[in-house]
């Protein structure tokens, strides 16, 4: 046993990296206790430390195992475990001057599924009836909030709404998105070598190749510089594009995104459909992630010239309730797809509502990833099966 867990597995941390329900795991310094983030007790403090000789050792036997260096000249790192698990080390105390440090976040193997985010009340289902609408007609969305607030979560739940046959390509500095696609292309950054600048591969090289290879749906991991302005181009040309950003609201995305280092002009921004606005929340004593808002893009005002936006959903603290789309649909999205699909008002609200029913039915139910994307992909074929066999 100590030889696997020691050799092979992850030492002393062995027993939280084994738990499920761990998000992340992290060490602030030698003889310090390990912390860990859990999905139901929040952060909580173990009986495990690491002294000097212990973390300098075990810091670089992570690095390794991510085929990372890491040294004294270049004492920090990020890398992609085995496991998909996501690691930022240092090494020493220059740096970070109570010793070496790693943060683990955790990859879940177990893929989370819009049904999921229903039944934990992130998401209402008309909520995902209408990204999912979105997702099939070619919408562009960005997920916004802070850290831990859910967004790639989300992200990655609503990728499994694309069409089964569609090429997408995902561009992240670690690797967290997980889809079942067969034509996905999985791009990820590379460091340069030897402290130089050769060999490098950054998310704006990985984003330029990208837009040569034909994409249908194009998902960025995160924006965070140059490459802003060339995924709001790929939006411009008519690619769907998913992504995340750090912000905590529609106003400070719009301004984060005008202003350096993302530099995106505003008549680019008109691209972009959809935002989501998400964040951790306490309900009572638990934190919950939940959805603040889904707000559409109108485009620019001709006589202010400001972005103009409309609120579809909102949520509310108070009574931990959302504000729906009511009797009358009042969504320039839902109609512009709508038009696009030669549908009448009656029709929109039709497949807006049987939608809502059967991820209602699915999240009840507790479905697996394997049958919900199966029920997805039968949608898209053949509707009135799926209708059937969920007794819509």
């Amino acid at each position: 046993y100590y030889i696997v867990r020691d050799f092979v597995n992850f030492g002393k941390i062995e027993a939280p990296m084994c738990d499920r329900f761990t998000e992340d795991v992290s060490c602030d310094g030698y003889n310090i206790p390990i912390y860990v983030y859990h999905w139901k007790y929040g952060s909580t403090e173990t009986n495990v430390a690491f002294d000097d000789r212990e973390l300098d050792s075990f810091v670089m036997k992570l690095a390794q195992k991510g085929g990372k260096h890491l040294s004294y000249s270049d004492p920090m790192v990020d890398i992609t475990m085995q496991d998909g698990s996501r690691g930022q080390l240092t090494l020493g105390s220059e740096i970070t001057t109570r010793g070496s440090t790693f943060t683990i976040r955790r990859f879940r193997e177990v893929l989370i599924t819009p049904a999921d985010l229903i039944r934990w009340g992130t998401f209402t289902a008309e909520q995902m009836a209408y990204l999912w609408l979105c997702v099939w007609n070619g919408k562009s969305i960005l997920f916004v909030g802070g850290t831990a607030s859910g967004k790639t979560t989300s992200l990655n739940a609503i990728s499994l709404f694309i069409p089964e046959n569609a090429k997408i390509i995902t561009i992240e500095d670690t690797r967290e998105l997980k889809l079942p696609h067969k034509n996905w292309i999985p791009g990820v950054t590379r460091h340069s070598f030897m402290g130089s600048d050769k060999g490098a591969v950054g998310m704006y090289d990985l984003l330029k190749s990208a837009l040569r290879q034909r994409p249908e749906y194009l998902i960025v991991g995160e924006v965070r510089g140059q490459e802003a302005i060339t995924l709001f181009q790929a939006m411009s040309t008519g690619h769907t594009s998913f992504s995340t950003l750090h912000v905590d609201s529609v106003d400070s995305t719009i301004h984060r995104l005008e202003y350096p280092p993302l530099s995106v002009p505003r008549s680019m921004m008109q691209a972009l459909d959809v935002f989501a606005v998400q964040s951790q929340v306490f309900i009572g004593q638990k934190r919950e992630r939940r959805i603040f808002e889904i707000t559409e893009n109108l485009g620019i005002d001709p006589i202010t010239r400001n972005i103009k936006t409309m609120k579809v959903f909102e949520w509310s603290p108070a009574k931990d309730s959302f504000t729906g789309l009511g009797a009358t649909i009042t969504s320039k999205i839902l109609e512009d797809i709508a038009k696009f699909n030669a549908w009448s008002s009656e029709k929109l609200r039709e497949e807006l509502e049987t939608r809502k029913k059967l991820l209602e039915l699915m999240a009840e139910s507790a479905v697996a990833p394997e049958e919900f994307i199966s029920a997805i992909r039968t949608y898209q074929v053949n509707p009135e099966k799926v209708k059937e066999l969920y007794g819509i």
